[in-house]
């Protein structure tokens, strides 16, 4: 090959990469875009260059029964806390975001939510 071919085959795949790039800000819009992170959660450099993370989340609902409103409380989100650690939260990363508590003769039933950040 010349020297001038393989100039113009260079140039020819710098100009494919530019409309290839260009084509996919377009399809995102010009918001971001996503990058690999150690963390697990996923960083996005916006259009102003200002780095952000992206978190991840979820919410678990369990139930439970007790002999007072705060053991049955306790209960319910121990059960949901065992849901986020199937799941593969770490409980240090949860708490507990709401709770109904019942009493039924004698006896407290309680449902609690659960909500996870990592």
């Amino acid at each position: 090959m010349s020297r001038t071919s393989m100039s113009r085959t260079s140039t020819i795949r710098l100009r494919v990469t530019a409309v290839a790039l260009a084509a996919s800000a377009c399809l995102l819009g010009g918001v971001g875009a996503a990058q690999a992170s150690t963390t697990g959660a996923a960083a996005l450099t916006t259009t102003s260059g200002r780095a952000v993370t992206a978190t991840e989340t979820a919410t678990f609902t369990g139930s439970g029964t007790g002999g007072s409103m705060g053991a049955a409380i306790e209960s319910a989100t121990n059960v949901a806390l065992s849901y986020a650690q199937a799941a593969g939260w770490q409980r240090s990363q949860c708490y507990r975001l709401a709770s109904d508590v019942r009493q039924s003769s004698g006896w407290f039933t309680a449902v609690s939510k659960v909500f996870c950040q990592r």
